[in-house]
C-alpha cells in the first residue's frame, strides 16, 4: 500500500514558476472559473487536468480560467532545482530579480463555453476539450516546442466535433470516450445527459469526419426495442418531443469501457460500454465498435475458443434437459444457445477476413492487425440491463456520480498458446480475478464495490420481432450484480449537494484507484481480499459444494484498504463551494509515484511511495546485503502538509480598481475634492465599506487560520520535547553515569550501567573458557598425527562395519525386527556350515590327488615336510572356521533366548 513521502514540493509551491501553471494573476477569469465551478453540480464531474506522457517528457495540460497551459513537469523541476544554490535560496531572487521566467506554453483555442473536460487520445496525438454542450479536437504539438526560448501562445489545429449535433439547443453533454480498440486512436464516443450514444470515426485529413457520427443509439428506444429493424436513432432537432417517465429514470451520468484493450484481458471487455444513470441504473452496450478496430493479437482467438467450448456446453445441457423433460429450462437454454450462435457467427466473420497490417500510422500496441466490423447481426447491440444490484438492502435511488469497471482476467494458458518469454505479454499488467469488478460512487462519497458473476457478453437484437411481450422479453435477460463492500470515503454530515465526486484510476494496480471529493482525496485498493475470492470463484470450476456460501462469507469479512492521501483543511474554500478536480496519477523515474490536482487555483500534490522501491528494498534485505542505516529513514516521520499562504494574504486588493470599476464616471471628481457630506459621497464610501469590509473578513479569516497554526505548532513542539525528555531518560536508566551505581536496600542488585557491565563480564569469560578448550582440543589432535589408515586396518574396519549392521540390533524391541533377524542368521549359519563341509572335501581331495600324483611321477614329489606344513595350515584355518561358526549359533541360542 502506498505510503505518504511528502506533500506539494517546493517547485510547485509558491513562488516558483510551477506554481504559476495553475494560477492567474487575473481576478475576473480565477472568479469566472470560480462561478462555473460552483454551477458543476448541474453539470457533472470535472477533469481540468491532462496528462500525456511521451518518450522524454511528462507533459500537462491544465485549464486555468477558460485557457489551456501546456508544460513539462519534468522539466520545471529541474529549473527549479538548477536554480537554487547551496542555502536553498533561488538565485534570480537573491540578486533581485523576483519575475520567474515563464515555464509554460498556452494553447491558444477559441472556446466561449467554461472547459470542464480535458481527454487525450490513448495515442497522445489528439486533445478531447469538453464543454457542457460542445465538444472540440485539438492536433496536440510535438513536444519539442517545449523547450524552445520562445514562450508565446500556440495555435493549434482546432476542430468542432458535431456542430449541429453537440449545440446549446441539445442536451449537455455527460462524457467522452475514446475507445479501446479504435484505429490509430482515432474513434471517440460521446454520450449525452438524455442517454444517447454517438460514435465518432476521426480523419485529422477529412473535416466530414468531424460533421456527423459514424454510429448514433437512442438508449431509452433501444431499451423497449424488439427486433434489430426498428429506428433508433436519436431525434432530429426541432422534433417535438413527448413526455415520459422513462426520460426522468434514464439520466446518463457517466460511462466507461470494461477494459483498456490490453492482452491479459476478457475478449468482450474492450467493446462493452457501461453507462450509469442518475438513478443507480447501470446498462451495458456490447459489442459497441467502429467500422474499423485494431483488437489486441489474442482477441480474436481467445474469444472463439470460449464461444465454441460455451455452444459445446450448451448444446450437452439442452439435450439432457429434453431428456429430463423440463421445459422452462430447456426454453433458457435454447435462447442462450441462440446468442451463442449469434457470437459464433459473429467472431466467423472476423475470423475470414483478410486483416491489413497496421501502418507506422497507426498504433500497432494494440495489435499488428486491422480488421472490419462484422455486417451481418448490425452494428448496434443489445441493451443489457438494468442490471439487479443485490442484495435488496441497498438503497433503491443510489444518485450515482460516476463509475469504474475493472476488467475480468484472461487466462491465456486455456486459450492460445502464449510464450513465456514474450516480453509485451510479460509487461502488461495481469489482473487476479476472473470476472469483472464494477465500482459505483454516489454523490455522497460512497462506494459501492460489485462483482459480475456471469459477465457481460455480446447479444443482438433478433432480426424478426420476438413472440414475447416487452416486459416478459426484459424479464428473461435480467442480469445481476453481487454487492461485496461498501465503503465510505467520508462522512454523512460532510457531503454537499453540488459535488460530483469522481474515480481516478491507480498505475500500479488494476484492484486500486483514488476517489475525489470537496473534503481531499481517499486511496481504496481492494487487494487484500481479492486473491480469496479469486480462489472461492475458481475451485472446481465454481460449482463445488458450500462456493455460494464461503463467498457470502468473504463478502462479510471484506475490508479494503484506505487510506486518506489528502485533506483540504481551508474552511474557507469549502464553505465557498469551489470547484473540484480531479488528479492525475503518473509513474515516472523524474517525478516517481506522483498525485496531482488543482484546487483554487493553485497545486496540490502528494508523492507516493512506489511499490517497486518497496520490492526492491526487501529483495536486497533478503538477498543478504549488508545493511546500512539510513539517517533519513531513522528520522523521517509521518509526512505533513506544508504550510501555503492563502491567495487573500498575498493577492492584490481589489480597492486598486475600486475607481475604474464601483465608481460612476460622474463621481469620480469627487475622489480628488475635499470631502463633503452628500448623497453621492455616503454612496462611495458605502460601496467602498462594501469592498473593504469583504477584503477585511478574508484577512481576519486567514490570520485566524494562521494563528491556529502556530499554537497548534507550539503544541507540538512542547510534545516533541516531552517524547524526546521520555526517550533521554529512558536511555540514562539503561546507561546511568551516577556513582551510585546500586541500591542501598539490596547490595545485590546492580542497576544502571554497572547491570551491563556484570552481563558483559560474565559473557566474556564464557567465550574465554570456550577458547581455552578449542585451544587444547586443537593441541591434543595436533600431537595426535595425521598418518592414514592401513589396508588392514580400512579392510578390518569395513568388516567390522558390515559385522555390528547385520547383528547388532537397533536398540528397539520390535520383534517382527528380530524374526527377521533370526532367520538371516539361521541362514548365514547354514552356508557357513556347508562352506566348511565343502572346504574339507576339497581338502581330502587335494591329499590324494597328492599321494596319487607323487607315486605317479617322481620327478614332481612333493617333499614330506613341506606337505605336512600345509595340511596344518588347512587344517588350522578350519578350526578357525569352526570356531566362528560356533561363535555364531551360541549368538543365535542367546537371541531366540532373548526374542521369548
Amino acid at each position: 500500500m502506498p505510503k505518504v513521502l511528502s506533500y506539494t514540493p517546493a517547485w510547485l509551491s509558491r513562488p516558483s514558476p510551477g506554481f504559476d501553471l495553475f494560477h492567474s494573476n487575473d481576478r475576473k477569469l480565477s472568479h469566472k472559473a470560480s462561478e462555473a465551478g460552483s454551477k458543476n453540480g448541474e453539470q457533472g464531474t470535472r477533469r481540468i487536468l491532462a496528462y500525456r506522457r511521451t518518450e522524454y517528457c511528462n507533459e500537462i495540460f491544465v485549464v486555468v480560467g477558460n485557457t489551456i497551459r501546456w508544460a513539462d513537469l519534468g522539466q520545471i523541476k529541474d529549473d527549479w532545482e538548477g536554480e537554487q544554490d547551496d542555502r536553498g535560496v533561488i538565485r534570480s531572487i537573491e540578486n533581485g530579480h523576483r519575475e520567474p521566467e515563464k515555464c509554460y506554453r498556452t494553447l491558444k483555442v477559441s472556446i466561449h463555453e467554461q472547459i470542464h473536460h480535458l481527454i487525450p487520445s490513448p495515442s497522445g496525438d489528439l486533445l478531447a476539450i469538453l464543454t457542457a454542450h460542445t465538444v472540440h479536437i485539438v492536433v496536440l504539438p510535438d513536444p519539442s516546442h517545449l523547450g524552445q526560448a520562445d514562450t508565446g501562445p500556440i495555435h493549434p489545429k482546432r476542430f468542432t466535433l458535431g456542430p449541429t449535433t453537440h449545440v446549446l439547443s441539445q442536451s449537455p453533454i455527460a462524457t467522452a470516450l475514446w475507445h479501446p480498440l479504435g484505429v490509430g486512436g482515432q474513434c471517440i464516443i460521446t454520450v449525452t445527459r438524455d442517454a444517447v450514444v454517438r460514435l465518432w470515426e476521426l480523419d485529422t485529413h477529412n473535416r466530414s469526419s468531424f460533421d456527423s457520427p459514424a454510429l448514433a443509439i437512442n438508449l431509452k428506444k433501444l431499451q423497449f426495442g424488439s427486433n434489430a429493424e426498428d429506428d433508433f436513432s436519436p431525434s432530429k432537432i426541432g422534433t417535438n418531443r413527448t413526455f415520459s417517465l422513462d426520460a426522468l429514470d434514464m439520466e446518463v451520468v457517466s460511462a466507461c469501457f470494461g477494459g483498456n484493450g490490453l492482452e491479459i484481458e476478457s475478449g468482450w471487455c474492450p467493446m462493452t460500454l457501461w453507462v450509469a444513470m442518475a438513478e443507480g441504473d447501470i446498462y451495458a452496450l456490447c459489442p459497441l465498435l467502429p467500422s474499423r478496430l485494431q483488437p489486441p493479437q489474442s482477441l480474436v482467438p481467445s474469444l472463439t475458443t470460449t464461444v465454441t467450448a460455451h455452444k459445446t456446453y450448451l448444446e450437452r445441457e439442452l439435450h439432457r434437459a429434453y431428456n429430463e423433460s423440463d421445459i422452462e429450462q430447456a426454453k433458457l437454454l435454447s435462447e442462450e444457445q441462440q446468442q451463442c450462435e449469434d457470437q459464433f457467427e459473429w467472431l466467423a466473420e472476423i475470423d475470414k477476413q483478410e486483416p491489413v497490417l497496421a501502418t507506422d500510422e497507426t498504433d500497432s500496441s494494440k495489435g499488428p492487425f486491422i480488421y472490419n466490423r462484422p455486417s451481418r447481426l448490425g452494428p448496434i447491440p443489445k441493451l443489457q440491463g438494468p442490471f439487479r444490484i443485490t442484495p435488496e438492502e441497498i438503497e433503491d435511488e443510489l444518485e450515482l456520480s460516476d463509475i469504474h469497471v475493472i476488467a475480468s482476467r484472461l487466462d491465456t494458458r486455456d486459450h492460445i498458446d502464449v510464450d513465456e518469454s514474450d516480453e509485451e505479454l510479460s509487461e502488461l499488467p495481469v489482473s487476479d480475478l476472473s470476472s469483472t469488478v464494477v465500482c459505483l460512487l454516489t454523490r455522497g462519497g460512497r462506494v459501492y464495490v460489485c462483482l459480475d458473476i456471469e459477465g457481460v457478453k455480446a447479444q443482438w437484437l433478433p432480426k424478426r420481432k420476438h413472440s414475447k411481450s416487452t416486459n416478459e422479453y426484459m424479464l428473461s435477460s435480467l442480469h445481476d450484480l453481487l454487492v461485496l463492500e461498501a465503503i465510505d470515503t467520508k462522512q454523512a454530515e460532510e457531503a454537499s449537494a453540488t459535488e460530483w465526486p469522481t474515480f481516478t484510476a491507480d498505475v500500479h494496480s488494476n484492484y486500486s484507484f483514488f476517489v475525489a471529493h470537496n473534503r481531499g482525496i481517499v486511496f481504496l485498493s481492494l487487494d487484500p481480499w481479492i486473491g480469496k475470492l479469486e480462489d472461492e470463484l475458481r475451485s472446481n470450476g465454481g460449482e463445488a459444494a458450500g462456493t455460494g456460501f464461503r463467498v457470502e462469507v468473504l463478502t462479510e469479512i471484506a475490508e479494503s484498504f484506505r487510506e486518506q492521501i489528502l485533506k483540504y483543511n481551508h474552511k474557507a474554500d469549502v464553505d465557498r463551494a469551489l470547484p473540484m478536480t480531479a488528479p492525475v496519477v503518473l509513474q515516472d523515474s523524474v517525478l516517481g509515484y506522483f498525485l496531482l490536482t488543482a484546487h483554487d487555483d493553485q497545486p496540490q500534490a502528494v508523492q507516493l511511495d512506489s511499490p517497486f522501491d518497496q520490492s526492491t528494498q526487501d529483495r536486497n534485505y533478503s538477498s543478504g546485503y549488508e545493511y546500512e542505516p539510513d539517517l533519513k529513514m531513522l528520522t523521517q516521520g509521518p509526512a505533513r502538509i506544508a504550510y501555503q499562504p492563502p491567495q487573500t494574504l498575498w493577492a492584490e486588493s481589489a480597492l486598486t480598481r475600486f475607481r475604474d470599476t464601483h465608481v460612476q464616471s460622474r463621481h469620480k471628481k469627487l475622489l480628488k475634492e475635499e470631502i463633503r457630506l452628500s448623497s453621492a459621497t455616503l454612496d462611495v464610501m458605502t460601496e467602498a465599506h462594501r469592498v473593504l469590509s469583504e477584503e477585511t473578513h478574508q484577512l481576519g479569516i486567514a490570520a485566524s487560520d494562521l494563528f491556529r497554526r502556530c499554537e497548534r505548532l507550539q503544541e507540538e513542539f512542547r510534545d516533541q520535547i516531552r517524547r524526546a525528555n521520555e526517550i533521554a531518560s529512558r536511555v540514562e536508566q539503561l546507561n546511568d553515569e551516577d556513582a551510585d551505581d546500586y541500591d542501598n536496600s539490596d547490595s545485590n542488585s546492580a542497576r544502571g550501567s554497572a547491570r551491563l557491565d556484570k552481563r558483559l563480564l560474565t559473557a566474556r569469560k564464557r567465550h574465554d573458557n570456550i577458547s581455552a578448550r578449542h585451544e587444547a582440543l586443537r593441541r591434543k589432535l595436533i600431537r595426535a598425527g595425521n598418518r592414514e589408515l592401513s589396508e588392514k586396518e580400512q579392510s578390518w574396519t569395513i568388516e567390522t562395519q558390515k559385522m555390528a549392521t547385520s547383528i547388532l540390533t537397533s536398540g528397539d524391541d520390535d520383534a517382527f525386527a528380530l524374526e527377521e533377524q533370526k532367520h538371516d542368521l539361521v541362514d548365514r549359519y547354514n552356508e557357513a556350515r556347508a562352506l566348511v563341509q565343502d572346504l574339507v572335501n576339497q581338502a581330502g581331495d587335494a591329499s590324494k590327488s597328492s599321494e596319487s600324483e607323487g607315486r605317479s611321477i617322481g620327478m614332481f614329489k612333493v617333499p614330506p615336510d613341506i606337505r605336512k606344513e600345509k595340511v596344518g595350515k588347512v587344517m588350522a584355518l578350519l578350526e578357525r572356521e569352526t570356531a566362528l561358526v560356533g561363535a555364531v549359533q551360541e549368538r543365535l541360542e542367546r537371541i531366540s533366548l532373548s526374542g521369548n
